[in-house]
């Protein structure tokens, strides 16, 4: 028989198929493994497209089977958008009640930098301490509370005494056992660059016994008295906006341009600023603000020839529902202790 006939080229690749390889086909007819090779090699030529029968292919199912459906997954983000746009939309201007109509003090913190070897523990300490212990007066995070390097600045952690652990244990104590009455807490860039954010906002959900509104950057809500008196606050990390001669040019735009706002606050730019006139096309009087921040002994700020100033770490702003004039429902105090011992009169 011709061992290059169709039938002896059937034989080869059969005796492939079921042996699993040539070389166990080759064991089993009693071959060279070289030969065996060959003749396999032939036997495809030959047979072609023929010898494909000897091949059983897995059965796939239909193109496109095997992935969801293309209006499962526009339905799916339809109701992912309608979720989204649902919990945005309830932040946006967010109610905080007030259940009594005696006037009530905010202390903006500025960004804490908790962690850094130049943070003012002294003067933190004080403002907790005041903040706590006056009654009427709660606290707005202004964002940064840690260091928390990231990227190419993690080497940063190589010039602070503080671990990262520890780090974290004092934004955990800051947080939830300062006794500072949190009412609002940013997230700062500092938050972004470590990656803290949900680690803070675990923190927050898991721990807290009042859960206190934590966003990220920027927060505006309405404070609400039993009378119908409001005070809208918007509070950021920082505005859009920079000018040399005017450290609150954010601020000043977002209470220009914003949603008839009583207070623009921010922080980040470790300088402290405040300014206040009449809108009269709004028709309100609004404070536009900057807080410091406890962030002192910076080497970075000295290299590049900035002076450091030595107040304005926190701003504690006063609101007096029964004011009788528009400049008179909000003032605002850079020595907190004095500010507190205004506050405390008002109430009295």
């Amino acid at each position: 028989m011709n061992p290059l006939s169709e039938e002896v080229c059937r034989n080869v690749l059969e005796a492939v198929e079921r042996c699993g390889s040539i070389a166990a086909a080759a064991s089993e007819l009693g071959i060279a493994r070289q030969t065996m090779q060959d003749r396999v090699r032939v036997a495809r030529a030959r047979l072609g497209k023929a010898a494909q029968i000897m091949v059983e292919m897995p059965s796939f199912v239909e193109e496109g089977d095997e992935e969801e459906p293309i209006e499962e997954i526009i339905d799916r983000m339809s109701r992912n958008f309608e979720r989204a746009k649902k919990a945005q939309d309830a932040r946006k201007w967010f109610p905080i009640k007030i259940k009594e109509e005696k006037p009530v003090g905010i202390l903006f913190v500025g960004d804490p930098h908790i962690d850094d070897n130049g943070c003012a523990w002294p003067i933190l300490r004080k403002h907790i301490d005041i903040a706590k212990n006056t009654e009427g007066m709660f606290a707005v995070n202004i964002g940064d509370v840690a260091n928390d390097w990231g990227g190419r600045l993690i080497k940063k952690y190589a010039d602070q005494d503080t671990s990262v652990h520890t780090a974290r244990r004092l934004v955990e104590w800051l947080l939830l056992k300062s006794g500072m009455p949190w009412i609002v807490w940013l997230h700062g860039n500092h938050q972004h660059m470590g990656g803290s954010v949900s680690l803070h906002e675990e923190m927050n959900r898991r721990y807290g016994t009042q859960h206190v509104p934590m966003l990220d950057w920027e927060a505006r809500f309405v404070l609400q008295f039993p009378s119908g008196s409001e005070f809208r606050i918007n509070a950021a990390h920082d505005f859009a906006g920079n000018s040399m001669w005017n450290p609150v040019h954010g601020a000043v735009k977002a209470a220009k341009f914003g949603d008839n706002i009583d207070v623009a606050v921010c922080g980040h730019k470790h300088n402290w600023a405040i300014s206040q006139w009449e809108q009269a096309e709004q028709g309100n009087s609004p404070l536009m603000i900057r807080v410091r921040g406890y962030k002192h002994l910076d080497d970075y700020a000295r290299r590049i020839g900035k002076y450091e100033q030595e107040e304005g770490q926190s701003i504690l702003v006063v609101f007096d529902p029964n004011a009788k004039t528009q400049s008179g429902r909000m003032t605002a105090f850079v020595d907190v202790e004095k500010g507190a011992e205004f506050l405390s009169m008002l109430r009295k």
